[in-house]
């Protein structure tokens, strides 16, 4: 490129030099620039594809394993279920503990999947540093649902208490209610058996006497 901006440089200055000639050295100069624009014949590259992590099965299993359809899940939790056990390598092992773990679904245990994932990390395994970070933070959120889940059980228990307490305490207060209500009766109808001896001894009074009573002296009738 700079040796033909020399050689117009030298034609400019001698005076043999055309201005047609002058022109066409121009035109070659600019035509050797490389253009700025790309060409609508030259093929655009394509975008590039994500390449799949050591995580991708995971979020695969993660995505089958959401709520919505429990027998995708089931199917789902049975595949890397058996995987596991025919193969327990420690990404099988790791990716059955989180499909157990993963709430929303019929089967979840948080409780077995914290302690799967406790034993892989314990033990010699070959997983990435990716992967282990990915254990670390399921194992921390199992843990919490393991918690949350006995803090639950607790206040059930508790409530149950109050409630099995509170029946206790009815069924005190009813047997006391009970007992009196008997004695009332027993007491109404001792005093009904002593009104009706005392009518009876006034009858037999005034038939042996032969009198008759004022009516302000009857008895009552008898019921």
């Amino acid at each position: 490129m700079s040796h033909i901006f020399h050689r117009v440089g030298r034609l400019c200055s001698s005076r043999v030099a055309t201005p047609l000639v002058l022109a066409a050295l121009l035109v070659a100069a600019c035509t050797t620039f490389p253009s700025s624009q790309p060409s609508a014949s030259t093929p655009r590259a394509s975008p590039a594809v994500p390449k799949a992590t050591e995580l991708s099965p995971y979020f695969e299993t993660l995505e089958k394993m959401a709520p919505g359809d429990p027998s995708r899940q089931a199917a789902e939790l049975a595949t890397v279920r058996g995987t596991a056990q025919q193969s327990p390598t420690s990404t099988n092992r790791l990716r059955y503990a989180i499909a157990l773990g993963a709430a929303g679904h019929t089967e979840s245990n948080p409780v077995e999947a914290k302690r799967l994932i406790t034993e892989l990390l314990a033990s010699q395994h070959d997983l990435k540093p990716s992967e282990v970070a990915l254990a670390n933070a399921y194992l921390r959120e199992f843990d919490a649902r393991v918690a949350l889940y006995a803090d639950i059980a607790r206040q059930r228990e508790e409530l149950e208490r109050r409630l099995q307490s509170a029946s206790v305490d009815d069924d005190r207060r009813y047997a006391t209610m009970a007992a009196e209500n008997a004695k009332l009766k027993k007491a109404l109808a001792e005093a009904e058996r002593k009104l009706e001896a005392v009518a009876e001894m006034e009858r037999t009074l005034i038939e042996h006497n032969g009198t008759t009573a004022p009516p302000g002296d009857r008895p009552p009738p008898r019921p």
